[in-house]
């Protein structure tokens, strides 16, 4: 099975971290036969020196030999890895002057004062020897010596581990700098890319606007590009579809203008019977109904248009446009017996946005409790600023909305109450819509006492 690996961040730390590693453990390999190396000198320079040392003090006195080795000659050994030492001294011919028996004589050819090391055994331990000839000081003609001195393996071996073992803390060490370079350099390199994303996230819902490529590193930039390219041909497309559904709501609402035209015409006729007035009547009914669909559908499409554009609007007097509303609503308010009145106004709070939505806003949400609650209710609206935020509040003494249909309401076309034939479920969308558009939240809450609703919108303040 094929591991794939989708973070880029992951990706590239492996690229990264993954030869550093190969080219470190290739790295400890040479490391290693460097150890061995320097161990392996290191003990020939040690036997050299105590090889030299003894032969210099062979002497022959008459036809024999006489030698007297000092302690220096193998004090060089000393160490706490306790090896074992062996020498042996012989003349030229080959015999046996002083030494161990054991260090078989060597049966190669010597160059003088060179010295010549090679591994051999003794006692089932693995030695390290020299052989190394001489010219005697007071012989006769060219008579030599040939003195081996061997070791055992124990210093080198521990001599070798610890410069390995240094080795490798070295290496260690590197390992542990370059992995947090690359986590600082990773997360360095990556910070524009989360910034990117954070900036999209941030977009308001809707939003078309392009983006900009200003500041941004040259390998994001085919990105913004090609979503700039994308919005361009998505905002066409969505222009398109909304000047459809524009230029068939028009179409629809002059036709049901037409329609309610020529009902109000039969209603006319005094030839009509009291079933034929009822059936007009359930016409007319109907298509104020219907045209009041579209109405809203109209202004749900100039919302979700608005929200491209919505820092470009003109700055309005919130104040005014409440007034405006609760007296355009008075009339339908008195119809069905609702005290609709204001409560607080503060007249210096302005915000920037299309008057025509944020005037669609209010009414809506007026509109929306005067449809929904009993006769002899009451309705009342406040302005104030809070938290340097301009807050709205629709209170009504009405049935109220249920906590778990609260959110549920802002949904298109959905009904608490799937028995109440004069609501269409886009009230609440509608204003959902708008608030997105003009950068506000809204929230339904109960009332403090009985029963009720309250409808709090929040604006950005200017």
């Amino acid at each position: 099975m094929k591991l794939r690996v989708k973070s880029l961040k992951t990706q590239l730390a492996l690229w990264v971290f993954l030869p550093t590693v190969l080219i470190s453990f290739v790295d400890l390999l040479m490391g290693y036969h460097d150890a061995d190396r320097i161990a392996t000198l290191v003990q020939e320079q040690l036997l050299k020196g105590s090889a030299r040392t003894i032969s210099e003090q062979l002497e022959k006195v008459d036809d024999n030999y006489e030698i007297r080795i000092p302690p220096a000659a193998f004090e060089l050994f000393s160490n706490e890895y306790k090896d074992h030492i062996y020498f042996t001294v012989r003349t030229g011919n080959g015999k046996l002057v002083a030494g161990n028996e054991e260090l078989l004589p060597y049966t190669g050819t010597l160059q003088m004062e060179q010295g010549y090391y090679y591994l051999s055994t003794i006692r089932g331990e693995e030695v390290r020897v020299i052989a190394y000839e001489q010219m005697l000081a007071n012989g006769v003609g060219n008579e030599t010596s040939i003195t081996q001195v061997a070791q055992t393996l124990n210093s080198h071996h521990a001599f070798r581990r610890s410069l390995f073992v240094r080795t490798i803390r070295e290496h260690l060490i590197l390992l542990a700098i370059v992995i947090l370079g690359l986590m600082i350099a990773l997360r360095w390199m990556m910070q524009p890319l989360i910034q990117f994303g954070e900036l999209l996230m941030r977009r308001p819902t809707g939003s078309l606007e392009s983006l900009s490529v200003d500041d941004t590193p040259s390998e994001l930039q085919p990105v913004i590009f090609a979503i700039n390219d994308y919005v361009t041909r998505l905002n066409k497309t969505l222009s398109s579809y909304e000047q459809f559904v524009a230029n068939t709501a028009h179409q629809l609402r002059t036709s049901f203008s037409i329609i309610n035209s020529q009902v109000d015409f039969a209603k006319r006729n005094p030839t009509n019977g009291v079933q034929q007035q009822q059936v007009l009547a359930d016409i007319k009914s109907t298509i104020a109904s219907g045209s009041k669909v579209i109405n809203q559908l109209l202004i749900l499409a100039a919302a979700e248009q608005n929200q491209s554009n919505a820092s470009q609007g003109k700055l309005l007097n919130v104040s005014e446009v409440v007034k405006q509303v609760v007296v355009d609503m008075a009339l339908l308010a008195q119809q069905k017996e609702l005290d609709l009145g204001i409560d607080t106004l503060d007249e210096s709070i302005c915000l920037r946005g299309s008057p025509y939505l944020l005037r669609e806003l209010i009414a809506n949400l007026v509109d929306n409790a005067i449809q929904h609650i009993h006769a002899g209710g009451m309705i009342t609206l406040t302005l104030v600023l809070e938290d340097q935020q301009a807050v709205l509040r629709v209170i009504d003494n009405g049935p109220g909305i249920a906590p778990e249909h609260r959110e549920k309401v802002f949904e298109r076309f959905y009904r608490v109450n799937e028995e109440k034939s004069n609501s269409s479920g886009l009230g609440l969308a509608i204003a959902k819509s708008i608030c997105d558009s003009l950068s506000a939240s809204i929230r339904l809450t109960g009332v403090d006492q009985g029963s009720g609703l309250q409808v709090e919108v929040r604006f950005p303040a200017q």
